[in-house]
């Protein structure tokens, strides 16, 4: 068996070396396109996440105006006193009934 040295000698076909070349070369010029699509999109998810945080932020903080919350108030007691005419009104008619 051969051993290996510094003055060891080797020989490969030129065809066979530039397609190793070429190879390795594709293979490089595609690792670094994936890695910096990957980047890419790992940036672009941050900051859709920050923007997503930042408008559940101000929804959960918005109020609305006070004349709304006033009006809705309003709306809130006037069906409170309709629904007690609303009782009152069976009242009468229930007593009228049995005159």
């Amino acid at each position: 068996m051969t051993k290996l040295n510094e003055s060891s000698e080797f020989t490969i076909p030129l065809k066979n070396l530039l397609a190793l070349i070429g190879a390795t070369g594709i293979s490089v010029y595609a690792y670094f396109g994936i890695e910096g699509r990957l980047s890419f999109i790992e940036h672009e998810q941050a900051m859709l996440m920050l923007e997503v945080e930042e408008n559940d932020t101000w929804i959960d903080d918005w109020k609305p105006p006070a004349s709304v919350q006033q009006n809705i108030q309003r709306v809130r007691d006037m069906e409170l006193k309709i629904k007690e005419l609303e009782l009152k009104l069976q009242f009468l008619v229930a007593t009228r009934g049995r005159q």
